[in-house]
């Protein structure tokens, strides 16, 4: 999958690309032009089950600092002299770091001598393990949370490392709300404040809420578990649910999840076979006609029921098999949503912008291969 194009501070242009390779989770390559020249950024994320994991774990050393001295070693590649302040993670000496200059991230500055970051360093052994002593030289990874120390998100960053370090027998997981809106005439991800969300214990049911502060973002302090965390406590907006584990904060370890909200347009309803029982386990297809084509598949439950939520608005088509190219054996009638069998004959369904259509049921013909 690739991403559209970033340009970012002069001389640099980017385009990143998304690869899955067997043993990682995902591998984002960039290929970037840095001073005319060409250059290959790659980075492969830090996942915990249901967010990306947080604090310092998976990293060498973390801490705040002052930058002594920046001595170029190559086209790119930059010899870091690093004077700690604020101790997170390993010793408070001073050390030296590699980093690629081309592949910082995008819209930052070039590093320079004086300046003062959070630095998250790894190991060229990456990942060093927690607790460990670091092994190898010690890089400044492409894509980290390492930034000027006098940012908001490092600050936030700051702020969270801090809590973590106090904690003895529980965690956090932490994150963003947004929405996409228009603003001078792009798509831009915009800070949702004081939005409410709620994370459920899968152990006890315990639920423990949180708003997210001016800049969207939120934190819970929880006792190690799996949680389902929701941001979906108003109507107006709605993100997929999250399931992010805890442990205990030993080694300042958090799971980060964010929310990005979209529409809240719902289709649901109920599929039931020619006598009546629910069609359990059957794929509705969902085909999205205006303002764009669009489509994609639900599978009802038990009960034959179906819901998706998150829906813009515009006019749809629902159906059973109605996706299948030809019409044979695992499809042997195509089935429109009020239930008949032509495309001439499908209601179309006119979503209104966060409606909930919450009546979509048909029946399906003696000889569908429902259950």
């Amino acid at each position: 999958m690739a991403l559209p194009p970033r340009i970012g501070r002069s001389g640099l242009f980017a385009v990143a690309v998304v690869l899955f390779v067997p043993s990682l989770s995902a591998v984002m390559v960039e290929f970037r032009e840095y001073h005319g020249k060409k250059v290959q950024c790659m980075h492969s994320g830090l996942h915990s089950s249901g967010g990306r994991v947080c604090g310092t774990q998976g990293f060498a050393r973390v801490f705040t600092g002052t930058v002594k001295s920046v001595t170029p070693i190559s086209d790119f590649d930059r010899r870091l002299e690093l004077v700690p302040d604020e101790t997170f993670l390993g010793p408070a000496s001073e050390v030296t770091a590699t980093v690629n200059q081309a592949c910082m991230p995008l819209g930052e500055p070039e590093i320079q001598a004086g300046d003062k970051w959070l630095f998250y360093l790894q190991s060229r052994g990456w990942p060093p393990g927690n607790g460990q002593e670091e092994q190898g030289d010690l890089v400044l990874p492409y894509d980290s949370r390492s930034g000027p120390l006098d940012s908001a998100r490092a600050q936030e960053e700051v702020s969270t490392l801090r809590h973590l370090a106090r904690l003895t027998d529980s965690g956090v997981i932490t994150g963003y709300v947004t929405r996409m809106e228009m603003k001078d005439q792009k798509i831009a991800s915009i800070p949702v404040p004081d939005w409410s969300l709620v994370a459920k214990s899968a152990a006890s049911g315990t639920e423990y809420r949180t708003l997210t502060d001016s800049n969207g973002h939120f934190e819970f302090e929880l006792p190690p578990d799996r949680y389902n965390v929701t941001a979906n406590m108003q109507r107006g907006s709605w993100a997929p649910d999250r399931d992010p584990f805890v442990t205990k904060a030993r080694w300042a370890q958090c799971a980060d999840v964010d929310f990005p909200l979209h529409a809240d347009g719902e289709l649901s309803g109920t599929v039931t076979t020619a006598d009546g029982k629910p069609a359990a386990k059957i794929q509705v297809a969902i085909l999205r006609e205006l303002p764009w084509p669009n489509y994609f598949t639900v599978q009802t439950d038990e009960r034959g029921h179906f819901e998706v939520r998150g829906q813009d608005s515009g006019r749809y088509i629902v159906g059973e098999g109605v996706l299948a190219l030809t019409v044979g054996k695992e499809f042997p009638l195509r089935v429109y949503y009020p239930g008949v069998s032509s495309r001439e004959q499908a209601i179309p369904i006119d979503l209104g912008k966060d409606e909930w259509r919450t009546d979509i049921d048909f029946k399906l013909p003696p000889t569908s291969t429902a259950p």
